[in-house]
């Protein structure tokens, strides 16, 4: 079914893009949420009106994305982490972290436009891209202090992973018994 975007809709398309997606997912989500309205002959009229409509409200949603850049360049996120006697992080820090700590600053973003290829697992400082707009991204500057980990914290991490690698190395016969 052929519709066209009013609003953007992650991993769908962005404002006024015409797009082809499912029929039931169009009926029973896009267009009763406003989020897009059907493209046909019939409506051409209604189409071209709702299309300058649409593309104002691109221009207003451009420039308040670019005056949001302009603040969110100046942000500082700070993550403490929990680093190993060896300088290894205990987990990472993902896009989800991120979004989250910059709603606490006042700038609220959906995790889906934090751009990481992969979750940040080095003490240090990184600079993570963030789509507010089609047209606009901004770049954070996120910094994971390192915290010192317990002893009980790196012997429980050490047992889990033994136990990992035990497992992991088992002979075959013993774990088709034990099934």
């Amino acid at each position: 079914m052929q519709v066209v975007l009013t609003d953007d809709v992650v991993g769908v398309g962005d404002i006024g893009e015409t797009v082809t997606v499912r029929p039931g997912f169009a009926r029973n989500y896009l267009i009763p949420r406003g989020l897009a309205m059907e493209s046909t002959t019939s409506s051409a009229r209604q189409l071209a009106h709702r299309m300058k409509q649409i593309e104002a409200k691109r221009r207003r949603m451009k420039k308040d994305a670019e005056e949001v850049a302009q603040k969110v360049r100046d942000l500082s996120i700070i993550v403490d982490v929990r680093v190993a006697s060896g300088g290894r992080v205990f987990g990472s820090v993902s896009a989800k972290d991120i979004s989250d700590r910059m709603g606490a600053a006042g700038f609220p973003i959906d995790r889906k436009r934090v751009l990481l290829a992969e979750p940040l697992r080095k003490v240090g400082t990184h600079f993570v891209r963030v789509k507010l707009h089609l047209e606009v991204e901004a770049l954070v500057k996120v910094t994971l202090n390192p915290l010192a980990a317990t002893a009980a914290e790196e012997q429980s991490e050490t047992a889990s992973a033994k136990a990992a690698l035990d497992q992991a190395t088992a002979p075959r016969d013993e774990q088709d018994t034990e099934e």
